[in-house]
């Protein structure tokens, strides 16, 4: 079977979850004798064509155009994706993820006659809470077009099937359930960094990772923080994004900028060593369709506290494996917060349970589920009308 991939996200670009999952998918694929090709952007600074894993690698530079603004650019992206595809092999189906290489997907299914499956990691609905522009609107119909074009649609969670159901109006006859993986040790060796530029005198680490959106919620952990003065603790904030300067100036108006590292972007290795260090983990999004960031600090042996939200209320079961609170309350994360710092016992067993849980949690699993979906909607293919004649 040959699978023809699209995704703007695919490293050494990574903004989000996406990005990683397509990485893991792609290869646990491969490992499953399926001929995988991933049709993806560049800058410019990766190699135009690469195999990695087993994986063949068609990166797409848009800037050889210009471009007014994202939208244009997302499309320019598509139109040379499809130029490119004309250049590689025949394949059997085509697997989009997300709206932005929706045009491509969509165009390649129709000149190539193949089948397509879509992955709908987010959707603008869910992370605007509504449509309050032509932008955001944009957005939301090419999701639609995608749902609508696809031979199945695969969800990360139930929490993203029935929001695509819902706000897409996709059947759900058409649709899969495919959680993301987990993979222990996938970091690498911790990086040699010195714990006492962060945290000295006995003070404990907290940390963030993901995105600086307010979808994300970076701001409630923050407003947390300063309700928890008394307690000797630092966090750590892995992540960028356009609230950035916002989180900064909010941290001085709290009083706790002493108390708050804004890292950036961090190598995976200087992520390992963070999680080494940390007492525990705050992912407080307000919208998370699944949470990729809290198996890995489930797996690395770190207490969580999530908001029960989407996938992240579907993997933590509260006081068993981790801490949940209220969405959009730093009360509520200042009390779970305070109950995982300062009880041991509470602690310790919400890890050990963790580290059971995110055995159930694999990419392989994923591979195989996807494969399954695979085939049949080449079956239904090879039994429909739509399949040209030869």
């Amino acid at each position: 079977m040959k699978v023809l991939m699209i995704s703007w996200e695919y490293p050494p670009y990574i903004v989000g979850g996406l990005g990683r999952h397509v990485f893991h998918i792609s290869k646990s694929l491969v490992q499953k004798d399926i001929d995988v090709t991933i049709l993806t952007f560049t800058d410019g600074s990766s190699p135009s064509q690469e195999e990695v894993n087993g994986v063949h690698v068609v990166r797409i530079n848009p800037y050889s155009l210009r471009y007014p603004d994202f939208i244009s650019w997302s499309h320019g992206l598509n139109m040379l994706m499809v130029e490119a595809a004309s250049a590689i092999d025949d394949f059997d189906l085509i697997h989009v993820h997300d709206w932005l290489t929706a045009y491509a997907g969509i165009a390649l299914k129709h000149i190539k006659r193949k089948p397509l499956v879509a992955t709908i990691h987010s959707t603008e609905l869910g992370r605007r809470g509504s449509l309050r522009n032509d932008y955001e609107r944009h957005i939301h119909e090419l999701e639609w077009w995608l749902t609508y074009e696809a031979w199945n649609v695969i969800c990360c969670s139930n929490y993203m099937l029935r929001e695509v159901s819902g706000n897409m109006s996709c059947p759900r006859e058409k649709m899969s359930v495919i959680t993301n993986g987990y993979e222990g040790g996938s970091m690498g060796p911790p990086a040699p960094l010195v714990r006492k530029n962060y945290a000295q005198n006995g003070e404990k680490l907290v940390l963030y990772v993901g995105r600086l959106v307010y979808e994300k919620g970076p701001h409630i952990l923050l407003e947390a923080a300063s309700k928890l003065k008394h307690l000797d603790l630092k966090y750590l904030i892995v992540g960028d994004g356009s609230m950035r300067p916002y989180l900064v100036d909010l941290s001085k108006r709290l009083g706790i900028s002493e108390r708050v590292y804004f890292l950036g972007h961090v190598t995976d290795s200087e992520l390992a060593t963070f999680y080494n260090w940390s007492s525990a983990a705050v992912f407080p999004s307000l919208y998370e369709p699944f949470g990729i960031v809290a198996l890995e600090a489930m797996g690395a042996g770190i207490p969580v506290v999530v908001s029960a939200t989407g996938g992240l209320d579907e993997i933590v079961q509260d006081g068993y494996n981790g801490l949940k609170f209220m969405p959009g309350s730093s009360d509520s994360l200042t009390y779970q917060l305070n109950r995982v710092i300062t009880d041991k016992a509470l602690s310790d067993w919400l890890v050990g349970n963790a580290r059971q849980s995110v055995e159930k949690y694999s990419w392989d699993s994923a591979a195989s589920e996807t494969e399954a979906v695979y085939h049949k909607v080449l079956d239904q293919y090879e039994k429909s009308s739509w399949k040209p004649a030869v």
